[in-house]
């Protein structure tokens, strides 16, 4: 993987508009746990939190411009969740493992994370081989009941079962 043509950034404000898009955008939102259209409002709200919390959020930069996005959501001291998306149809294959290897990277030794938690919904067959292919453990399942009731699978990563590093 060549570290100049891919890597993580934080959130600039000029970002708004275009993770606006992707958040939208029907390939994304029937993955997510809450699917709904958000509208730019909410979106702005959300944006605005996320600015104030930068350091959990990434912007995925590819070749020559921004191909998706990473969260991560702390759940206790060194634990978080996280959830991404290449937010570009055109993006190159194989940038979904790309990106989520700098990310598993960055949780683990920007954000001193010990353990990360994937959760998948149940009919996301790319998703989870994702996370298989990375290491994860599938943990359990859940039925999520934000927009629908559906199962959601949940894989856990600890730093010490990682397989890999980006950096050195």
């Amino acid at each position: 993987m060549n570290k100049m043509t891919y890597f993580l950034r934080e959130l600039v404000d000029s970002d708004k508009d275009m993770i606006f898009q992707w958040r939208n955008a029907a390939e994304v939102r029937v993955n997510m746990l809450s699917n709904h259209p958000i509208m730019y409002k909410e979106h702005c709200r959300w944006f605005e939190d996320a600015m104030h919390n930068s350091t959990y959020f990434r912007v995925f930069i590819g070749p020559d411009k921004p191909l998706g996005f990473v969260s991560f959501k702390k759940t206790v001291k060194d634990e978080c969740v996280w959830g991404f998306y290449i937010g570009e149809q055109d993006a190159p294959k194989g940038s979904g493992t790309i990106m989520a290897m700098l990310a598993i990277d960055y949780a683990f030794y920007q954000l001193n994370m010990n353990k990360i938690i994937g959760e998948v919904l149940f009919f996301n067959k790319k998703s989870q081989g994702l996370h298989l292919k990375l290491g994860f453990e599938k943990e359990g399942v859940y039925q999520n009941q934000q927009d629908q009731i559906q199962d959601v699978f949940r894989f856990v990563l600890s730093k010490e079962k990682l397989k890999f590093r980006t950096e050195e």
